[in-house]
């Protein structure tokens, strides 16, 4: 069933269309996977292209330094008061502070009065700091002398009855005239004082939420109030945009919202401070393009308090704030992992002067959505029919350019394009695709392997396979050793038995006579009826082939004894006539022209020249000498461990020169063993008389040799022929013994 399922490309397609359409359905809800890819890429595009920082924002650092010269903070609101004065008097277009004086000043001459003992003697001392003026009066006269103050106010982790005070008008435009349902609203606040909020001209919220890894990439630039009853009927704005409208002069702000759905946008989709229009999502949040921190922006809060004319101060906006680790005002950005909270006011200030502004408007989700389904059903239905280096190249021509365009549209545009997610989708299904048709690929040539190496020898198919340029016309010259094997007798044995047992028989001799060619590195060239074909050392290189050949041909004699056996007992069990199969195999080594032959239109991997035909002729006189196997003197010079016994001087039909033959009869065990050696030598000392014309010795020898083999009973029932011949009819003068075959 898998084997199926790999093999089918229709499943295949399914399965990446399934996993294709998980991959849609997982990212339209923006689960936190995707927020990470998405923020990992918009802070490396922060890192390639940093905002150019600005000059007109200065932070006022209540650092270590300034709490170790003046002490311990809060520091009294009469020394705040000065600081305002100072900062005032330097020229600050606006003062903003990055903190919430929530709580009366305990060193105010009232609240001291009321710590001291009420006793006669400390009653001038109780009444003359009553009658001095509150801390918080100092500081508000001051504040509201300046005129350009702004107080701060946060959310609160527990509940509160404290509502912000608003300090500025805010116009909504737009077609839809609720843009609270957008807002991120909260019931609870820590706000400043409101005689301090009342004496400033400006008062925002310096709440932000940070990403999910604690980073602050988008600050809300609004938020709302939520009332006891869950209803937002009020908006306030953040910290930053109210330092920009309080230097700015302006008493208002504008808001664009869309309370459904337009061509223009939906939800908040900006606001306006004087001539600046900063745009927003839909929650009236902000994407922050930091510069990184700038420590030259710093001016210590003693050096304020202490000498403020050296200091150039003059038309900044001014953000007091903290950098000392103490009072936890430390946040993260994707430029730095700490940095004081009020520096990201600044960057946010400085962002919306320079008009540099991030984009990422829902459109951008839609888009990178279907790029992702567009090019990963490209790959889906297209990839079978391109190469697979075409493909990588197109996918990753199409991944580069959407990262070079994403960046392009960051630097020159500001727009925030997302393309890892849809690019590792894209990837997946590249990868999963090209594994599946590799293994399908896989699977299909292992079947024509399969099916093909019924035809062609499996060595050969591993050779085509590994290099297809093989597959045509044309080979090359190379020693080779070469086999035929033929059945004897077939004619007489096909004509008594019934085609369908005849098939049978011819595929059981066959089938173990091809495995012994196989298993000893043979290529079977063709069978031919009852006859096979084969060699060795083509077409991948074997130095033994001689050596294997003969192996080879032992072992086909082994299997056919097994082979008799079973036919034996199939023929007693079918009660049919039981015939023995007895072969004939001729070996011959030389050179010979092996390649592919045959036409344009079919041709197969074959051998031709004398080398095979020599083969195919030994093959075919071993039924006259009575023999199994026959081998050329070429074959016994590269096997002389073997045991074979030279036989004759044949010439053979179709040749004129002799041939020196030899009968295989076994490997080296049999050719070691002291028996074997003496019936060798009874039948060297037999073959000389009978060249030599020495009649009567030669069949004395051949006498010897039949009590030593009588299995050999045949080649020497052919020599006892001979002999009675020539008795009759001598061989001309000169002979070598030399015997010319009459028959093929």
């Amino acid at each position: 069933m898998w084997k199926n399922f790999i093999t089918h490309r229709g499943l295949h397609v399914v399965l990446l269309l399934a996993f294709l359409a998980g991959a849609v359905v997982y990212y339209l809800p923006s689960p936190l996977f995707v927020q990470r890819l998405e923020m990992m890429t918009f802070d490396y595009y922060n890192h390639i292209f940093p905002r150019e920082p600005g000059s007109d924002v200065v932070i006022i650092d209540i650092d270590e330094e300034s709490l170790r010269l003046i002490g311990q903070w809060p520091w009294p609101r009469t020394l705040m008061a000065k600081l305002v004065k100072n900062l005032h008097a330097a020229g600050a277009k606006s003062i903003t502070f990055d903190m919430v004086f929530a709580e009366k000043d305990r060193t105010s001459p009232a609240y001291v009065a009321r710590t001291l003992k009420d006793t006669p003697d400390m009653e001038p001392v109780i009444s003359a700091l009553q009658d001095m003026p509150d801390n918080e009066t100092v500081f508000a006269k001051e504040v509201e002398a300046a005129g350009n103050v702004v107080m701060g106010f946060v959310l609160a982790t527990q509940q509160t009855d404290m509502k912000p005070i608003k300090r500025a008008g805010i116009m909504n435009l737009g077609e839809g005239r609720n843009p609270y349902m957008f807002l991120k609203a909260f019931p609870s606040f820590a706000v400043t004082l409101p005689e301090l909020t009342q004496a400033a001209a400006g008062s925002g919220s310096f709440s932000v939420s940070p990403e999910y890894d604690g980073v602050i990439r988008r600050v809300p630039l609004l938020i709302g109030y939520m009332e006891k009853d869950g209803s937002v009927k009020e908006m306030y704005p953040s910290l930053s945009l109210e330092a920009l409208r309080v230097a700015l002069g302006r008493v208002a702000y504008k808001v664009t919202s869309y309370d459904r759905r337009t061509p223009k946008g939906f939800g908040i989709t900006d606001v306006i401070v004087g001539d600046y229009k900063v745009p927003t999502d839909m929650y009236g949040r902000m994407w922050v393009h930091y510069a990184g921190s700038q420590h030259k922006k710093y001016i210590p809060a003693w050096q304020v308090l202490e000498d403020p004319k050296s200091l150039l101060l003059k038309d900044k906006i001014v953000l007091v704030g903290t950098s000392s680790i103490g009072l936890f005002d430390i946040r993260s950005s994707p430029l730095d992992a700490s940095i004081p909270g009020v520096e990201v006011h600044a960057e946010i200030i400085e962002q919306i002067q320079q008009g540099r502004f991030l984009h990422r408007p829902p459109s951008h989700d839609n888009a990178e959505m279907w790029a992702m389904v567009g090019i990963s059903l490209f790959i889906i239905f297209v990839a079978p029919f391109i190469g697979a280096a075409m493909l990588a190249f197109l996918v990753t021509a199409v991944i580069g350019v959407a990262g070079v365009g994403a960046l392009y549209a960051y630097q020159l545009h500001g727009l925030l394009f997302a393309p890892l997610y849809p690019s590792l989708v894209v990837i997946t299904i590249y990868i999963v695709s090209s594994i599946l048709t590799n293994l399908r690929t896989e699977l299909e040539k292992r079947a024509v392997r399969h099916a093909f190496g019924h035809y062609v020898s499996p060595v050969l198919i591993e050779e085509l396979a590994g290099d297809p340029d093989k597959l045509q016309l044309g080979g090359e010259v190379r020693e080779i050793s070469v086999m035929f094997t033929d059945i004897r007798n077939f004619t007489s044995i096909s004509e008594s038995m019934h085609p369908a047992a005849l098939i049978r028989m011819m595929n059981d001799f066959l089938t173990p006579m091809t495995t012994c060619v196989m298993e000893n590195r043979g290529t079977v060239d063709k069978y031919m009826g009852d006859a096979m074909m084969a060699f060795w050392n083509a077409p991948l290189d074997d130095p033994e082939h001689a050596r294997h050949a003969c192996l080879a041909a032992l072992g086909m004699l082994e299997a056919l004894e097994r082979v008799n056996e079973n036919l034996k007992t199939e023929a007693e069990k079918s009660g049919e006539v039981y015939h023995e199969l007895k072969a004939g195999i001729g070996i011959n080594t030389g050179m010979a022209s092996v390649g592919n032959m045959g036409s344009k239109q079919r041709f197969a991997y074959s051998a031709l020249g004398d080398t095979v035909n020599l083969a195919s002729r030994l093959e075919g006189q071993t039924k006259g000498y009575g023999i199994s196997v026959m081998i050329s003197e070429a074959v016994r010079k590269a096997v002389p461990e073997f045991a074979a016994i030279e036989i004759d001087l044949l010439t053979v039909k179709g040749k004129t020169e002799p041939e020196r033959v030899y009968a295989l009869l076994g490997g080296g065990d049999m050719a070691d063993d002291e028996a074997f050696k003496s019936y060798a030598a009874a039948h060297d000392m037999a073959l000389t008389h009978y060249r030599a014309q020495e009649w009567d010795d030669a069949l004395a020898s051949i006498k010897n040799c039949r009590a030593l083999r009588p299995d050999m009973g045949a080649l020497y029932d052919l020599y006892e022929e001979r002999i009675a011949a020539f008795r009759v009819a001598p061989p001309p003068a000169g002979w070598s013994g030399v015997w010319i075959a009459k028959g093929k």
